[in-house]
């Protein structure tokens, strides 16, 4: 094989085209040209309507009202100047009412009134909570009432009785026959011919006072009789020599006063 056939000979690849992307003139020439054709072509492009729009709104929004429009030409003949603020002592605004753009299909008005209903809604939502709240902190606290003034009754009931019993000895000492109150004895403590007198008489011991007092009530009566008449306190569960001796040590004529 000569040298011109041999293609490992330097003969032959000096013939041959450098194809290596960046270094041939040509391929980067082409690469230019095909750049500036994109570039031409994306200028020369037609923008759609919403685009130009919106540039053009952009536009407007960004640049100040210029001396040739009709309204500052009006308002520069009333004496204003760029950057006063309107009314007569320059009370007024100094920058132009902001535009709201809108951007929903809605109707004029439907945003204020979407969010003024909203509002209410919220504001009702806080109301009927509050008033939740509340009912329920009534709940609890009537509740409690409640159980209190149970027990309450409970305990009066069992110190009417004991008291009861007390009355009726101390009465029976001093020969006293018939209770001064129909609540100051025990029915068991009663005579036959009394409790008898009672059932024939019940339509007229119902519009009696006694029986329209609480069981407080007439534990109150009751004990205060006990003071004055015999001097007894049933709480202390001692009979005083006088007036001035349970006054002195007897704490009071309630449960609560002897609790401590």
């Amino acid at each position: 094989m000569s040298d011109d056939e041999d293609y490992m000979s330097d003969k032959f690849l000096q013939k041959l085209e450098d194809k290596r992307p960046g270094l041939s003139s040509k391929t980067a020439r082409i690469h230019q040209q095909e750049h500036k054709k994109k570039e031409k072509d994306e200028k020369n492009r037609v923008k759609p309507k919403k685009v130009l729009e919106a540039e053009k709104r952009e536009e407007g929004l960004n640049s100040a009202i210029s001396s040739d429009n009709k309204g500052f030409a009006m308002l520069s003949k009333m004496g204003y100047k760029p950057g006063m603020a309107i009314g007569k002592k320059g009370e007024g605004r100094s920058e132009p009412v902001p535009i709201e753009l809108k951007s929903g299909r809605g109707g004029l008005g439907r945003d204020n009134e979407v969010k003024r209903k909203l509002e209410d809604f919220r504001a009702k939502s806080t109301q009927a909570k509050e008033k939740r709240q509340k009912f329920m902190t009534e709940v609890k606290h009537n509740f409690v009432d409640r159980m209190s003034s149970k027990f309450s009754e409970q305990r009066a009931k069992g110190d009417l009785y004991k008291s009861q019993k007390v009355c009726a000895d101390l009465d029976a000492r001093i020969n006293i026959t018939e209770s001064e109150r129909s609540f100051f004895w025990p029915d068991s403590y009663k005579h036959k011919d009394e409790t008898e007198s009672d059932t024939e008489e019940s339509e007229e011991e119902e519009q009696d006072e006694d029986l329209s007092l609480s069981c407080v009530e007439q534990l109150e009566i009751l004990t205060e009789y006990l003071r004055t008449k015999h001097l007894y306190c049933v709480w202390c569960g001692t009979a005083y020599d006088d007036s001035e001796d349970l006054k002195t040590n007897c704490p009071g004529n309630t449960a609560e006063f002897h609790d401590d």
